[in-house]
């Protein structure tokens, strides 16, 4: 039984996680393609993003250190919920944001391995810590439909210092955990 509870329980924060991302907050005021420019005053490390690193050599020593503040690229994978002091691990519900270093990102979420919601757009990091999406498609594969105008949706977040875990927070105060399972290629 709190098996089930908990099962019920990730689905509805997770429900919740994606449908707040769905709702339009009105039209989407910037729909440009760039994440918003990084500005390493006032800013902690959890919570920086400066997708433009591009043009600073790569450092050829044997032990790869990040070059500055951590960078929200890649794909992450959900983990765990934290909700009002119990900690709840995603197990038959998972959802993989894609975020990538031109400004775009997508987003699936399956159940059981079969997707039931997917959108994808731009995105945009607000300092300090705000995660601006413009979603410019939902619905799976056979279902797309292009949102005209984009919607614009807002989330509290946080990145490790390393990058490798996204905190995302929901306005009543749950907490998903993201782990990055894959990073992007550089070249």
């Amino acid at each position: 039984m709190a098996s089930a509870r908990s099962i019920l329980l990730v689905l509805a924060v997770l429900s919740m996680l994606i449908l707040v991302g769905c709702k339009a907050s009105g039209p989407a005021a910037n729909t440009s393609v760039r994440p918003a420019p990084a500005d390493d005053s006032n800013r902690e490390g959890a919570s920086a993003n400066s997708n433009a690193n591009a043009s600073k050599p790569a450092d050829t020593s044997t032990t790869e250190k990040p070059a500055g503040p951590a960078q929200l690229i890649g794909t992450y994978e959900s983990r765990e919920v934290h909700d009002q002091g119990v900690v709840t691990l995603i197990t038959q519900l998972k959802t993989l944001w894609m975020f990538a270093a031109d400004g775009t990102y997508s987003r699936v979420s399956q159940v059981k391995g079969k997707p039931y919601h997917a959108d994808s757009g731009t995105f945009r990091i607000e300092p300090p810590d705000r995660l601006v999406l413009t979603i410019q498609v939902t619905g799976l594969k056979t279902k797309r439909q292009i949102q005209s105008p984009a919607l614009s949706k807002t989330h509290k977040f946080s990145l490790s210092p390393d990058g490798e875990e996204l905190r995302l927070t929901s306005e009543k105060g749950s907490v998903g955990i993201f782990e990055r399972v894959s990073k992007p290629k550089t070249p």
